[in-house]
């Protein structure tokens, strides 16, 4: 099959040309460099160590997460909430402390039997509504100062929101390995909260949570030093599960479309007749049709599409057709297309080399002249 030539190649083909060199002689591997650059971009003071299978597989366990979370506070706060995931993203943890508010809340968790802890950040623009929620009020005073810190009444009232959101972040966990959420520590300054150094990578799972109107975030502050052991089994358990459902799946598939009916028709012959031959149709008329009269061989069609070469005959006293080979003609038709598909690109490459091959040549002429 011949081989389609980039535009750099082709550049290339015609400087080599101009210069007066012989490209009969010159191999395209050897003289023809692109102009493209495969590298890419790495920066060693945030090295990338998840890779982008364990990120779509952490996204699928958090985002499982969510839909028992979002229903456990819409029934704590008795009011529909709603509970997104914002982002995943790999970061320092001194860009994370950068990223949240100074005066926010904060608690430290710990993962026994992992060790190190995790943070749990719940900034002010939600928190005050879910305390006002729980308060009864629903409402928060817009003369209160959002910026300010939480009270030890206020942060007390919080703890049945993150009670709540451990509860469900164990159950996610559970089917990877039971993990021992305990709050360790509370907090209001940012500041004050240092589980790992600032240049330790953490994974920072970003969840926005909206009540009524008013909208906030709640952030994980995963540190990979501590979890990296447990990113492979998550991949291993949301893929096989992903597996598990496409297999679950088709027992179902299979008993949905068991009872659809179906019309079946074995056509023993076929023949063609114009609209003014059947008009004339009389009574003692023959018409012939298309194949021998002692053939047995019938065209079975399904839903009125032509499916099965068949063999007609008796079984048990009864009319019957034997199955002999598959007509799909569509199946057919959709190999004819991509046949002719591969003819004209193999055509349309040969047309471009000979139209490249001609103009080197004129080039080449041009400058002997």
């Amino acid at each position: 099959m011949a081989e389609f030539l980039s535009q750099d190649e082709i550049d290339a083909l015609l400087d080599i040309a101009e210069q007066g060199e012989d490209i009969d002689d010159v191999s395209p591997s050897e003289n023809v460099i692109t102009k493209e650059k495969n590298y890419s971009i790495y920066d060693f003071k945030k090295p990338n160590r998840i890779s982008s299978e364990q990120f779509k597989a952490f996204s699928t366990m958090h985002d499982k997460m969510l839909r028992d979370f979002v229903n456990d506070l819409s029934s704590m706060l008795r009011k529909i909430a709603d509970v997104k995931l914002y982002s995943i993203e790999q970061m320092t943890y001194g860009e994370f402390i950068l990223s949240i508010p100074q005066i926010t809340s904060l608690n430290t968790l710990s993962i026994k039997p992992l060790e190190g802890r995790i943070v749990i950040e719940c900034n002010p623009g939600i928190a005050h509504k879910i305390i006002a929620e729980l308060l009864g009020s629903g409402a928060v005073n817009a003369n209160d100062n959002l910026d300010r810190e939480l009270t030890e009444i206020e942060i007390n009232i919080l703890e049945h929101f993150y009670n709540i959101f451990i509860k469900n972040l164990y159950k996610s966990w559970e089917e990877i390995n039971t993990l021992n959420f305990k709050i360790e520590s509370r907090d209001t300054n940012a500041n004050a909260i240092q589980i790992v150094s600032d240049h330790e990578i953490v994974l920072l799972v970003v969840l926005e949570i909206t009540i009524d109107e008013e909208s906030g975030f709640l952030s994980i502050c995963y540190p990979i030093a501590y979890i990296e052991s447990m990113l492979h089994k998550i991949v291993e358990k949301i893929f096989s599960e992903g597996k598990n459902k496409k297999s679950t799946r088709k027992p179902d598939i299979s008993t949905l479309i068991s009872g659809a009916k179906m019309s079946i028709e074995a056509i023993i012959a076929e023949t063609l007749l114009t609209a003014r031959e059947i008009l004339d149709i009389k009574e003692n008329d023959i018409i012939l049709f298309n194949k021998n009269a002692t053939s047995s061989s019938a065209k079975l069609y399904v839903n009125k599409k032509e499916k099965f070469l068949t063999v007609s005959g008796i079984s048990s006293n009864r009319k019957a057709i034997q199955i002999r080979s598959n007509l799909d003609k569509e199946k057919l038709e959709t190999l004819e297309t991509l046949r002719k598909m591969r003819e004209d690109r193999i055509e349309r490459a040969r047309v471009s080399s000979d139209n490249i091959n001609r103009l080197l040549k004129d080039r080449k002429a041009k400058k002997e002249s």
